[in-house]
């Protein structure tokens, strides 16, 4: 068994993978991280804010050297000053981006954030719980790169929003989740026969593969 945060990239089946709290008997359905569009993203804005830094730190230091020559030797600690902020600063990214990680069960959502590589939090929404779901694209930049984001709500009594942001297939998961919420409605005994969700599938295609899987229903009536 792996840890799904430890895991590069996903692909069905999920049944190697487990993650915390996970409860026996629970499947995954789905797992995913945000778009690494996002994630690379935010490394060409950090590499461009850290490039501007360094110019403008290096212009300062040959601007100082003109009224005083020990200057210089600013170059040295600022050119090693900005390659560990460079280094340190990909380094964290690439870990808060790879540990954290969205999860759909047959019994909940959950997702697993890392804010540092250090510090984390974890949210879980149960499919009881939820009364309805959504997916949005609502910025330019999501339209830009065909990205969107998912939400399930609860009820009232306990108002929880479970988010899935910056994915590129958030129309096809709500639709998918609503199928699994009527599924856990009207047939919970066989809700561990729930097809899981493969995203960039053809219905034509998606059928077939399951072929190879007869352990899970493709519908429920």
């Amino acid at each position: 068994m792996k840890n799904a945060s430890d895991v590069k990239q996903f692909a069905f089946p999920y049944t190697e993978l487990r993650f915390p709290g996970e409860n026996s008997g629970e499947r995954i359905l789905f797992i995913t991280r945000e778009s690494p569009i996002i994630h690379n993203l935010r490394l060409l804005i950090f590499s461009a804010v850290l490039l501007v830094g360094f110019i403008l730190g290096y212009y300062l230091v040959g601007f100082g050297e003109q009224f005083l020559q020990e200057a210089s030797l600013l170059k040295l600690p600022l050119v090693i000053g900005v390659s560990l902020i460079f280094i340190l600063g990909m380094w964290w990214m690439a870990q808060t981006f790879r540990k954290s990680i969205f999860i759909i069960t047959t019994r909940r959502l959950t997702k697993i954030i890392y804010t540092t590589p250090f510090t984390w939090y974890q949210f879980s929404l149960g499919l009881d719980e939820i009364e309805d779901t959504g997916s949005y694209g609502s910025s330019y930049l999501e339209a830009l790169f065909g990205l969107g984001y998912f939400v399930a709500r609860s009820g009232a009594a306990a108002i929880k929003n479970f988010k899935i942001v910056n994915i590129s297939y958030a129309r096809d998961l709500h639709n998918y989740v609503n199928k699994l919420l009527y599924a856990f409605k009207h047939h919970p005994e066989l809700i561990n026969e729930f097809r899981p969700f493969i995203p960039d599938l053809k219905p034509g295609e998606r059928e077939e593969l399951f072929k190879k899987y007869p352990e899970y229903r493709t519908e429920f009536e």
